[in-house]
């Protein structure tokens, strides 16, 4: 059975909420307290080509979304740079080249989820607002 790309943004909040909950109780045993969320933009939503680009890529923890119009990577244990690289594997995948990275990382970027997906889509907001506009007619 093929694994569907999750979509809607309270099913990632809810996610969000279950891994800081399972993460702040694994550390009492010595588990590592962080996780790290990325977006990528990507608008043409093909979930069957994403899913057979970049699922391999993924480790069985990862979760994938696809939200109005975005990538974005749920990633258990890995700290910003990791995520960063599992950033570059999906853009090489995908075909594409990024600007500026979009990651946050659990608990730096923000002790529950809403402040962390407040904070992703906001440097998403920053990096969208810098890029120059095109060229008008």
């Amino acid at each position: 059975m093929k694994s569907k790309i999750l979509g809607y943004k309270e099913l990632l909040k809810t996610l969000v909420e279950y891994h800081i909950t399972l993460v702040e109780r694994l550390a009492h045993e010595g588990y590592d307290r962080q996780f790290s969320i990325l977006l990528i933009p990507y608008p043409e939503g093909n979930e069957e080509r994403i899913r057979e680009l970049v699922s391999p890529l993924l480790r069985n923890s990862d979760r994938l979304f696809y939200i109005e119009n975005n990538l974005i990577a749920l990633l258990p244990g890995a700290d910003w740079n990791g995520a960063m690289q599992v950033r570059e594997t999906i853009a090489q995948a995908l075909g594409i080249t990024l600007g500026e990275e979009c990651v946050v990382e659990y608990p730096t970027d923000g002790a529950e989820a809403f402040e962390l997906i407040s904070n992703l889509y906001a440097r998403f907001d920053d990096i969208k607002e810098e890029r120059p506009s095109p060229p008008g007619p």
